[in-house]
């Protein structure tokens, strides 16, 4: 059987120099292409490879957006995104924009290769825990309540610091929320995410 053709796209040097060091260890996979930036990926990009193991977030673009340029460019390719977003609405997201496969960053490198193997075979992998009939069946607004109550606590004026104590988490998890909340409204920053939450009617 030939190998699996692997395109590492991930702009942390250390994790993606490791992951290709586990991968080229495993027989039947083999890292063809690598890169750091949307921009580098587009121009690595050959017809060898096959799976696109993908960082969501890139310092140059949206890891998303990169996934649907590519496809178009080859619509063979398998996507599996690399992420610490695992929420079922951003998964919902990802995969309404190419992606194929889901895996969080926290996984083992036996999820890693089980969702290559998997993707390549049968076409979808989501990691174990959460289905895809439960994710396919989720609301468009897309925001939990949690979410909405950030962006009403912001745009009334209060600072991260009070959002953050009122809602009894710390600092650096409501940050973590507000990018999550950044991207399932296809946005960059919170005054973006304010403006899309009151068009969509989430908050006044």
């Amino acid at each position: 059987m030939s190998k699996i053709n692997i395109m590492l796209v991930e702009d942390h040097n250390i994790v993606r120099q490791g992951l290709k060091r586990l991968i080229e260890m495993e027989e039947g996979l083999s890292v063809t292409a690598e890169a750091g930036t949307c921009a580098e990926a587009m121009e690595k990009l050959n017809n060898n490879v096959d799976v696109v193991l993908l960082d969501i977030k890139l310092p140059d673009g949206d890891g998303l957006e990169l996934c649907r340029v590519m496809s178009k460019s080859n619509p063979r390719l398998k996507f599996i995104a690399l992420t610490t977003y695992d929420d079922a609405y951003f998964i919902r997201k990802a995969l309404d924009c190419g992606v194929h496969g889901f895996i969080p960053k926290y996984a083992s490198f036996e999820e890693i290769k089980s969702a290559i193997d998997i993707t390549v075979r049968d076409g979808h992998y989501l990691y174990p825990g959460l289905g895809l009939d439960v994710i396919m069946k989720l609301p468009q607004t897309g925001l939990t309540d949690v979410e909405t109550r950030v962006l009403q606590m912001i745009a009334a004026g209060e600072t991260q610091k009070d959002v953050a104590a009122s809602l009894f988490m710390s600092l650096s998890t409501l940050r973590r929320r507000i990018k999550g909340i950044c991207t399932k409204l296809g946005v960059e920053t919170v005054e973006e995410a304010l403006a899309a939450a009151v068009k969509k009617g989430l908050i006044e």
